[in-house]
């Protein structure tokens, strides 16, 4: 890798994680590519792996970067993985212990797998809305309906948590079937049932129409710039607890509590058996340019412990 003082420290996201001259910058393979490459991702993550393939198409444009998103939603994209139908997948949900080694037992092999970025859901209401934060176990009050966060009480009217008048609350989602959705249930409402009469709209990442026509509404979405249109709660683990907001000084701290990660998983029984285009992939999207389109896209890119972390896992230098 090209040292810091030859290196261009711009930082065109003004991300605070990639300011570092220090961060690891790309140098492209020395090998010509050739094959063809077809990762499976989900609509979330399509937000920066287009311009992740675009890049390495331009860079190495003898080979076939194929960038076509197969499914909406991250289940569809590790049923894939899964099944041995796709050699790669980035998910933004994990495979589970099960599965992973339903993976070992049908192929002799575990599967290849690192953290490749990273996301926080935001708690989003109405800008009128007087409330300024929530706890987890109220969020679970709000949207599940068995109370397995701690809640005493099912929560459905904003006075019960400090808005007189404000009336029922309208819980809302994207599609529940969604790997936002599904992190959700699991962080919040420990896969618990949602409430049944919980609204769902789609497309999670614009939420914004939602909540302007409805100054009832609470909505989870993904970390994006927000502006006046909406109001971003913070959120605490649990009562008594300090509430922070999502900010990336409190997620990359640890004290944001709704976090998480976007996992790669290829099949293969060791990393030098990947073909060289896989390899090349995690070599740039696991590099400063990688992680600045990561950013761009709305996302959080890699701290620089978990992007060594991650290369170390792959076998990358």
């Amino acid at each position: 890798f090209a040292t810091a003082a030859s290196r261009d420290a711009s930082n065109p996201v003004e991300h605070p994680t990639l300011s570092s001259p220090e961060y690891l910058r790309f140098v492209p393979c020395t090998e010509p590519l050739t094959g063809t490459f077809v990762p499976a991702y989900s609509g979330t993550s399509e937000l920066f792996m287009k311009k992740v393939l675009d890049n390495l198409a331009q860079i190495h444009p003898n080979a076939n970067w194929t960038r076509k998103r197969q499914f909406d939603s991250s289940a569809g994209v590790l049923a894939m993985i899964l099944d041995g139908k796709a050699g790669i997948a980035v998910s933004s949900i994990p495979l589970t212990s099960a599965q992973r080694e339903a993976f070992t037992r049908r192929f002799g092999y575990p599967l290849l797998e690192a953290c490749v970025a990273m996301d926080a859901l935001q708690i989003l209401v109405h800008p009128d809305n007087p409330i300024d934060s929530l706890t987890v176990p109220q969020l679970d009050a709000i949207y599940g309906s068995e109370l397995r966060a701690g809640g005493l009480n099912p929560i459905r009217k904003w006075d019960e948590i400090g808005w007189p008048g404000g009336g029922e609350i309208h819980a809302t989602a994207g599609w529940l079937h969604y790997g936002t959705s599904r992190f959700f249930r699991d962080a919040v409402l420990e896969g618990g049932p949602w409430r049944k009469d919980i609204r769902t709209f789609g497309v999670i990442q614009s939420p914004e129409p939602v909540l302007l026509n409805d100054p009832a509404a609470i909505v989870f979405s993904n970390y994006r710039p927000r502006d006046s249109r909406v109001k971003v709660l913070a959120v605490a683990r649990q009562t008594e607890e300090t509430a922070y907001p999502p900010l990336p000084s409190h997620i990359y701290g640890g004290e944001y509590p709704l976090v998480r990660f976007f996992h790669v998983y290829a099949n293969a029984p060791d990393a030098r058996d990947l073909p060289a285009e896989t390899r090349e992939f995690l070599n740039y999207l696991l590099t400063y340019e990688g992680q600045t389109e990561v950013a761009k896209s709305g996302n959080l890119p890699l701290d620089q412990t978990m992007l060594h972390r991650a290369r170390k896992r792959l076998d990358l230098p």
